[in-house]
């Protein structure tokens, strides 16, 4: 027989989950997707609730007889859905990865309508250089959650080869992510962006690291005029790692204005700190492409030989 406080604990445990958004990721359907795109043609969606919004992750696992790497792929402008038949997940059906697509059902309320949170207001000084904290950003018990659910898929996934990769703001984000969860992520790439420092160009286009977030989304444009951050030396995060070293590997264009000079500034970082970086310049024009503000040409070739997600191809399999 039930207690007289039974029932009424029951709910108090309900209510406590329902309240700390703690839940396990689950395969989407239409009764549990909220705002979630369910994946199709080989791709395979996840749902939870981390915090305060519903999260997705969308993963594409190429059959194979063993455990394979896991790239995640950032996309703050949006869900990160990735195509099945094309993109990334063609390199991982023939390279042997899987990739879990990683970003954001909302609010979109960053810079140019990015929807993942950065840390700390964006004020990362060497008083705060690595604000690592779900107190620091919103979405960092949903980074948490993608690599809890990693570690609960080993019979398929090798949690000791995670990697991270995005381009422009959301490389900005892999940084975050990576630098944060360092003793589980082995590396990343970034590209079109890497780091920013206060003083210095390339000034981002949402003036991070010269602004306060709060700053720029009050003054906007004017927010250097107004009220400049003296308390900021870097955004988005400063690649202090401790004993847990990452691959870090920046590609981008000679020319890509956005991106010039911070590629540097990453490098520089991430070698004082111990970090195994790689700096890869990209001169305009090769492969036909015009360079400036793009992906490398053949950049997920790049990608996966830099990071050593898999193992380079011997003179056997050459042949």
């Amino acid at each position: 027989m039930m207690s007289s406080i039974g029932k009424p604990y029951c709910i108090l445990i309900l209510l406590f989950a329902y309240a700390s958004g703690q839940q396990t990721p689950t395969l989407c359907n239409d009764g549990n997707q909220g705002l979630c795109e369910c994946g199709t043609d080989g791709i395979n969606t996840y749902v939870f609730t981390p915090g305060d919004y519903k999260r997705c992750i969308h993963t594409f696992i190429p059959a194979s007889n063993n455990k394979l790497p896991v790239l995640l792929t950032i996309n703050g402008y949006g869900q990160a859905m990735l195509d099945g038949n094309e993109g990334v997940t063609g390199y991982a059906r023939d390279y042997g990865f899987a990739v879990f697509g990683v970003g954001s059902t909302g609010p979109f309320t960053g810079d140019g309508g990015f929807g993942l949170d950065f840390p700390a207001n964006g004020i990362i000084n060497p008083t705060n250089p690595t604000p690592c904290s779900a107190s620091d950003s919103k979405d960092y018990v949903y980074l948490k959650g993608i690599l809890d659910f990693i570690d609960g898929m080993s019979d398929k996934l090798d949690n000791t080869k995670v990697f991270v990769e995005g381009f422009s703001q959301s490389s900005m984000y892999a940084a975050y992510f990576t630098v944060c969860f360092a003793d589980r992520i082995a590396g990343m790439w970034q590209g079109g962006s890497a780091l920013a420092k206060t003083y210095y160009t390339p000034v981002t286009p949402g003036f991070q690291g010269q602004c306060s977030n709060s700053d720029y989304t009050q003054y906007g444009r004017d927010c250097c005029e107004e009220h400049f951050c003296k308390d900021c030396t870097w955004w988005p995060i400063y690649p202090r790692t401790c004993q847990h070293k990452i691959i870090s590997c920046i590609g981008t264009y000679t020319n890509d204005e956005i991106a010039c000079g911070g590629d540097y500034y990453q490098y520089d970082a991430m070698t004082t700190e111990g970090n195994d970086a790689r700096m890869l310049s990209f001169a305009p024009n090769t492969g036909g492409n015009n360079g400036g503000h793009e992906f490398p040409e053949n950049g997920f070739d790049w990608l996966v030989g830099c990071l050593g997600i898999v193992d380079s191809c011997n003179t056997t399999c050459e042949t």
